[in-house]
């Protein structure tokens, strides 16, 4: 006798249940339509606030980079020529700031973007740029607190971040500490991805050697010729790496240079007597 199969009512149910919640949900937003109107503005908020926010940051970043240009060519650019002086204006004194006047200045910009505007990308390179501002003024313990804060501050800008180890390494270098800068040089040579390996390397190479340590800084000096073939600093590497362990003669080659230089005395000297003896003749 064959079984009859009853249909399944689990998920008209289901079905029912969830349709029977959103309608309960409808019902109950609007009995209370202050809900509604609470969401609508909480988002009209949340997407005003953004757009502030937005506005905001893009203002500071604008004003911060405008400031940062104006330092930058103070900093960099060559005093500009005097103007022609023209006619009535003979007493008129001429402002003209000098190199130090000029670096000092955009120092002081440097300064008000790193106060006013500390949180734009512009004040990263205010950071990087006043350490070197103080190190053309040869204030290097200003150079060095700035170049460390901004090592500090922003290791994710990997290429200033060596830049400002390398300055570091020459203020060592500059104050007599020849230790720590070969250990500078040594990690920056080291490190994985540096735009600066070559130089590193070199100046590594340059100080082991002043500090007589000969047979590392010319095992260096080679490998930097070998890996840095067309670059300046690979190009210098090599005529160290040559002029510290010069290429071996061979011994033929010093045989000939000693017989041919043997020669030529003898000959000059033949020379001279003859020309001795018939001027003597002559007399």
């Amino acid at each position: 006798m064959p079984y009859k199969i009853r249909p399944q009512k689990e998920k008209e149910v289901a079905q029912i249940q969830v349709v029977s919640r959103g309608q309960a949900l409808m019902e109950s937003l609007s009995e209370r339509p202050q809900l509604i109107w609470g969401g609508i503005v909480l988002l009209v908020v949340i997407a005003v606030f953004t757009f502030y926010t937005q506005s905001t940051r893009q203002n500071a970043e604008e004003v911060a980079w405008t400031i940062e240009a104006e330092a930058s060519k103070l900093l960099h650019d060559p005093p500009p020529l005097p103007k022609p002086i023209e006619e009535g204006d003979e007493d008129v004194p001429l402002e003209i700031m000098n190199e130090t006047q000029r670096i000092e200045k955009s120092l002081e910009r440097y300064a008000e973007i790193l106060a006013k505007h500390g949180n734009t990308d512009a004040a990263r390179i205010a950071l990087f740029e006043s350490a070197n501002a103080h190190a053309k003024l040869e204030k290097d313990e200003q150079a060095t607190e700035k170049y460390m804060a901004f090592i500090t501050k922003y290791p994710e800008s990997k290429k200033l971040v060596v830049l400002s180890h390398l300055r570091l390494a020459y203020l060592e270098q500059k104050k007599g500490d020849d230790a720590a800068a070969i250990d500078r040089f040594r990690m920056i040579y080291e490190m994985p991805a540096s735009d600066n390996k070559d130089q590193a390397g070199f100046e590594l190479a340059r100080a082991l050697e002043v500090s007589g340590k000969d047979d590392e800084a010319k095992v260096l000096y080679q490998k930097l010729s070998e890996d840095y073939v067309e670059t300046p600093w690979g190009t210098e590497a090599k005529a160290r790496s040559l002029l510290l362990s010069p290429p071996q003669v061979d011994s033929t080659e010093e045989e000939s240079a000693t017989e041919t230089s043997s020669e030529t005395p003898q000959s000059d000297s033949s020379n001279i007597g003859s020309a001795i003896g018939s001027a003597n003749t002559e007399e």
